[in-house]
């Protein structure tokens, strides 16, 4: 049997299994997110109030924690050896919380506010990035509120479309939709929303969608707008025998908008 060098003790010192959260404080620190926050969201009417950057980095610290519920806020509020090293000196209540995201849903300054958050922190980010590659999808999310709605995969809850950015997996908008709502429903406008999110002198240069955005408005926009796009399109029965009965010799290079063939093996299109 081999016995471990390792010898345990006791100690009177304050432990943290959540290390972890000490590189996201740090960023956040860095990056002067709370002042950021406090500039653009309205201030408490009570000076009793938190700012809301106490509220928005406590969610930011919650989530790269894993919780998945308000409740759950109270793992940060008992992990005194945390606190101690964040400073973290005030961490509000679920309740608290819950009233406060609550509030900000019931006006449209919130929203305004958190664009503006948000185009700082991809900012840090993608530096002097001047496109990017973007990615958008409806993302389902399960709930049980009164208001929800069935979705497509027969569950409650409601089917926003998210924007990633591929280079660098951020969010850079969002449009809350109904879980019934189509996943085709004004696609074009969401793409020009996430456009007008980000960082000033940074642009979309490619665009990916799945068949929700198979639309003739978004290619003839992606055309004007010199966007290159990969959309899947669901093939109809009849082109997929079409295609199948093709020989090798009437496939010819796909032939991108500035005359260049594409170097892809996978991008050649039929002689139709």
């Amino acid at each position: 049997m081999n016995i471990l060098p390792y010898n345990l003790a006791t100690t009177n010192d304050q432990l943290t299994s959540r290390g972890g959260l000490l590189a996201i404080a740090e960023l956040m620190q860095s990056m002067q997110l709370a002042q950021c926050i406090d500039q653009h969201f309205p201030a408490p009417k009570s000076n009793r109030g938190f700012a809301p950057s106490v509220y928005l980095q406590t969610l930011i610290l919650m989530q790269h924690e894993g919780s998945f519920h308000l409740d759950e806020v109270r793992h940060l509020n008992e992990d005194f050896a945390l606190r101690s090293i964040l400073g973290l000196d005030t961490v509000p209540q679920a309740v608290s919380i819950g009233a406060w995201l609550r509030r900000q849903g019931l006006t449209n300054e919130s929203t305004v506010a958190m664009e503006a958050v948000n185009k700082a922190v991809l900012q840090a980010a993608l530096h002097h990035r001047k496109t990017i590659t973007l990615d958008i999808d409806a993302t389902e999310i399960v709930a049980n509120k009164a208001d929800a709605q069935w979705t497509y995969n027969k569950n409650k809850g409601y089917m926003p479309m998210v924007g990633h950015i591929a280079e660098t997996g951020q969010v850079v908008a969002c449009d809350f939709r109904q879980g019934n709502a189509a996943p085709a429903k004004q696609n074009l406008e969401f793409i020009q929303q996430c456009q007008k999110a980000l960082p000033f002198g940074c642009n979309v240069g490619a665009l990916r969608i799945d068949a929700a955005g198979y639309q003739t408005n978004i290619i003839q926009y992606c055309d004007q707008q010199g966007i290159d796009y990969a959309i899947r399109a669901k093939l109809s029965p009849s082109i997929k025998r079409h295609i199948s009965a093709l020989n090798e010799d009437q496939w010819t290079p796909l032939v991108k908008r500035n005359g260049n063939v594409s170097a892809r093996q996978s991008t050649y299109t039929p002689l139709l």
